[in-house]
């Protein structure tokens, strides 16, 4: 064997490592998300890759032990991703490079093989950006900005895992086969109802709409036949911290769902969990001064992405002044 041959990268290890890069960068926006899907496109090869790789990330958030290894990864994708990036650039990688509709249309096509069991299709959503989805079995689901899923059906089950962000499910009515929502620590089952799941920061939050929804906390087994934790039905709403137990609230701070309509509702929220919130839906940088700051409660309305009347809204009601950074940034300190 020459030198060259000898040096020369095994291509299939470079196919599976590619394909590890775009599973870490669902995060990224439209055109990065299109050139992935082009990527796909290209060969057999590629999307098995791709589709071996998932099933490894999905085993990560099944099994906590395998998540290190995933984790120092992702930390590290900045740099060994812009490096491929970079060099796919130097290559004529603009080839790879849609329309924006075209990459939205891509990714709601690969939901058609997913939903026949033999292979879950990931759908993500960037910022300010909201997607209506019609599922096989005639389920709806609304995904918030800068959200992600992933969609499995077979013909005893139907499972979503709600990677990030948030989203409101119009269940089909099937009690032959039920209905799951995987979000952080959270299992969600039902047959058939409408409610919302949002996973912020460490806490997941569901709020009931109308129909019956079982809640678990997720474990590292599969929960076979055990009790639900908690039944919720219509006008139900609880979270669950990480590491801590369900916990209803007294007073939904909106209607479930009612977020698709463009506005947002908060009553007695925490201003960080407001903020975290608000960043979906804005690509201007909001910034809390303290901890004291993020702990301060508001009750407010506001249209998703209007961060001036925001800002209104958080100096006219609370102990704080907001600052304009050179780069639009706001960040709230306490008056």
């Amino acid at each position: 064997m020459t030198t060259d041959a000898m040096s020369r990268p095994d291509p299939r290890e470079e196919i599976e490592a590619l394909a590890r890069d775009w599973l870490l960068l669902e995060d990224a926006d439209a055109s990065a998300l299109a050139r992935r899907d082009a990527w796909l496109a290209e060969s057999p090869d590629h999307r098995d890759a791709f589709d071996e790789a998932r099933k490894v990330y999905l085993q990560a958030a099944r099994l906590d032990a395998l998540l290190p290894g995933w984790r120092e990864e992702a930390d590290g994708h900045g740099r060994s991703n812009v490096v491929r990036l970079k060099d796919w650039a130097l290559r004529g990688a603009g080839r790879f490079i849609l329309p924006a509709a075209m990459a939205a249309s891509i990714a709601v096509a690969v939901l058609g093989p997913a939903l026949t069991g033999e292979r879950p299709a990931g759908i993500a959503t960037v910022t300010a950006q909201t997607r209506a989805l019609a599922l096989a079995d005639g389920s709806r689901v609304t995904l918030g900005a800068q959200s992600g899923m992933d969609v499995r059906f077979d013909a005893r089950s139907r499972q979503v895992v709600l990677r990030r962000g948030q989203a409101f499910f119009e269940v089909a009515h099937d009690p032959g086969r039920p209905f799951t929502v995987i979000a952080g620590d959270a299992e969600i089952r039902v047959t058939g109802t409408r409610f919302d799941v949002r996973w912020i920061g460490d806490t997941v939050d569901v709020s009931v709409l109308e129909g019956r929804v079982e809640l678990r906390k997720r474990r590292l087994l599969p929960l076979g036949g055990t009790a639900p934790e908690r039944v919720l039905t219509a006008g139900h709403h609880v979270n669950l911290t990480e590491g801590a137990t369900f916990t209803e609230v007294s007073a939904p701070a909106m209607t479930p769902g009612e977020w698709r309509t463009g506005r947002l509702f908060y009553s007695e929220a925490p201003l960080g969990e407001i903020v975290s919130d608000m960043q979906r839906y804005t690509a201007t940088p909001i910034r809390l001064g303290d901890e004291r700051v993020a702990g301060l409660r508001l009750t407010t309305s506001i249209r998703a992405g209007n961060l001036d009347q925001f800002v209104r809204n958080v100096e006219a009601t609370l102990p704080v002044i907001a600052t304009r950074g050179a780069d639009g940034s706001v960040t709230f300190s306490a008056r």
